[in-house]
């Protein structure tokens, strides 16, 4: 009988345990519980704060293109800033440039200047040099667009004329002697994205016109243009609202209206409550307007 009595209790101190360590356990375990509900209530609301901040994010797919778009765009556009620069290695990167698209450029290359903008460095180089203008054009181009970060902060043009050309009287020519101040960047810490570093065949707006050729003429005279009223001659002595009536250096009256033929140009349009007349005047290529008042000289 007492062995059963003192199993019992043993028994009864066990299950006492037992359920002590699991209501403690389980106390743990809720407040753990409400400890993680707490934390995942706070980063839900820094996602929507976060969403809200930030629209974009619910746009996966249009970011990862526009990305993919960008990345693209780099490879194709995009300028590599190598991790040095010396003499020898700018001279061969002007060569390359010169034999793919200007083989008839001559010039002379000197380093005259070393610099730092932020952590980035950069050799000045000066070229001097004589070249056709067309393939100076397509040189200058390359060297600012193609894929090393070369930028060019001065240049100086001067025509080429030969004695031949100066002798028959020729006012321009196609030659020209060059000045270029140039930069050449580099860094050893800039991370390179593109993957072909070669040199590119950019497509390029030819050279519109030679820039020593001239453009605009001295006016010259018409026999047939002049067969008509000089307005820079002529004075108006009347107007109506659909008419102007003009003296002449000869004194003659003429009668025009709008439309009507002047030398070198047209009558465009009348202003009556301005008491003016506006006429279109062309002698060398280029419009321009010319007012007369009536009783004005």
């Amino acid at each position: 009988m007492q062995y059963a009595v003192r199993n019992t209790l043993i028994l009864a101190v066990l299950l006492i345990l037992v359920i002590v360590g699991f209501v403690i356990t389980n106390t743990r375990i809720v407040k753990h519980k409400e400890e993680l509900e707490i934390v995942l209530n706070k980063i839900d609301l820094e996602l929507t704060n976060l969403k809200a901040a930030n629209p974009d994010y619910l746009d996966i797919e249009r970011i990862t293109n526009e990305y993919e778009a960008m990345r693209i765009r780099d490879q194709v556009q995009g300028k590599i800033v190598p991790e040095n620069n010396n003499p020898t290695l700018a001279y061969n990167y002007l060569l390359d440039l010169c034999d793919r698209f200007a083989p008839d450029i001559d010039f002379d290359f000197t380093l005259s200047s070393s610099g730092t903008i932020g952590s980035t460095q950069y050799n000045s180089y000066q070229i001097n040099g004589l070249a056709e203008i067309n393939s100076l054009y397509t040189f200058i181009y390359n060297l600012e667009n193609n894929i090393q970060f070369y930028t060019i902060e001065s240049i100086s043009l001067n025509e080429e004329l030969s004695d031949d050309e100066i002798n028959s009287g020729k006012t321009a020519s196609n030659m020209v002697r060059f000045k270029l101040t140039l930069n050449a960047y580099y860094d050893p810490k800039i991370a390179q994205t593109i993957e072909n570093q070669g040199i590119r065949n950019l497509k390029y707006s030819k050279l519109a016109y030679n820039p020593f050729y001239t453009r605009v003429y001295e006016p010259t005279r018409d026999a047939v243009e002049e067969e008509y009223v000089n307005v820079d001659f002529a004075r108006v002595i009347g107007l109506t609202p659909e008419a102007v009536f003009l003296r002449d250096t000869n004194e003659q009256v003429i009668l025009l209206k709008p439309g009507d033929k002047v030398a070198y140009g047209f009558l465009d349009s009348i202003n009556w409550e301005d008491q003016s007349v506006l006429f279109k005047i062309n002698r060398i290529g280029i419009t321009k307007e010319k007012i007369l008042y009536l009783n004005k000289d």
